[in-house]
């Protein structure tokens, strides 16, 4: 015979409505509580039944996570985080690599319509702003949209200034940015105009080196820079991936870092702490850049007012590609 959340409430010596505010993760209840409940579902075997659940509350638990690609480290750990934020909540997540494949988005963001997941928390850089609706449960990351969305981003802007401050700070008298920029407007390119300002703030002398994406040769992006500009001392990558294939061009070239060029990043992955080729990098906070993705997704999802946007402080941090600050500056 199966059992049922009576049977759960008995063993447990709580009621009904405690049990059912546990498994639907509603109302508040101690850690010591919940405890007891999922120690007496354990102990007769009760499993929810998930589907009819769904139906009675009109939610999946599923929410839909979508990124350019799972192979990224940087969108790899910010799935990470999502996941572990979620599972601790209950709720399952369904993850879409979309490779900037508009098709595929545009897919992913019907399955809310359909009821198949309850939000959708995404990283994207296509053209699907006509497809993305203030009514969605959707947050974005590093996006924004027409309408007004909730999203999520890191303070791009000072993130660049501070990658300016820390070459010069370093010795640099001529810096440069480099980038490739998506064709969709983002937060990221808020990282140009604060490293433009913070190099003009300290009247050093600058360049600013763009491409629209995609990149098909980026020996050749890398070879036409310092063909252009060869007596650049410092640079601020866009991001750390795009930092990984310039250090590998200089390796090729015989150019030393830092000792002839001085190089920043933007991410600082986890995936390099345990290397000895650390990047110096701009820090961006992707746990809480994940974990509040899914606090705002939830709160939309519960028919809460779409949150104002997050904007989450970033730091650098020294690695291997930038020099030790002068003493005297200590």
């Amino acid at each position: 015979m199966s059992k049922s959340i009576k049977d759960v409430a008995k063993v447990a010596g709580v009621s009904v409505t405690t049990v059912s505010r546990v498994l639907n993760n509603r109302g508040p209840i101690s850690e010591k509580t919940r405890e007891k409940v999922f120690k007496a579902m354990e102990s007769i075997n009760y499993t929810p039944n998930e589907f009819a659940r769904a139906l009675k509350l009109n939610k999946t638990h599923f929410i839909g996570v979508s990124v350019p690609s799972i192979w990224h480290p940087f969108f790899s750990e910010f799935v990470f985080h999502i996941e572990n934020r979620l599972s601790r909540l209950k709720y399952n997540v369904l993850i879409c690599s979309n490779n900037n494949d508009k098709t595929r988005e545009i897919e992913f963001l019907n399955m809310v319509k359909q009821n198949k997941v309850d939000g959708i928390i995404a990283i994207t850089y296509s053209d699907i702003d006509r497809y993305v609706s203030a009514r969605l449960p959707f947050v974005s990351v590093d996006r924004f949209f027409t309408e007004q969305v909730a999203y999520v981003t890191s303070d791009n802007y000072w993130g660049g200034k501070i990658a300016a401050s820390e070459l010069i700070k370093r010795g640099c008298k001529k810096i440069a940015y480099i980038a490739s920029v998506a064709r969709q407007p983002n937060d990221t390119l808020k990282r140009k105009d604060g490293f433009v300002d913070g190099a003009k703030e300290k009247n050093c002398e600058f360049v600013v080196y763009e491409k629209k994406e995609p990149i098909n040769d980026y020996a050749m992006f890398f070879s036409e820079f310092f063909s252009k500009y060869h007596h650049i001392d410092g640079i601020f990558v866009v991001n750390d991936q795009t930092t990984l294939l310039l250090l590998r061009e200089l390796n090729k070239m015989g150019i030393r870092v830092p000792e002839d060029v001085q190089i920043i990043g933007y991410d600082a992955f986890q995936y390099f702490e345990n290397f000895d080729t650390t990047l110096s990098s701009i820090k961006q906070p992707i746990k809480e850049m994940a974990e509040s993705s899914v606090d705002m997704l939830l709160k939309i999802i519960d028919k809460e007012q779409i949150p104002n946007p997050v904007v989450l402080p970033v730091a650098f941090k020294e690695g291997r590609t930038t020099k030790s600050l002068p003493i005297y500056q200590y």
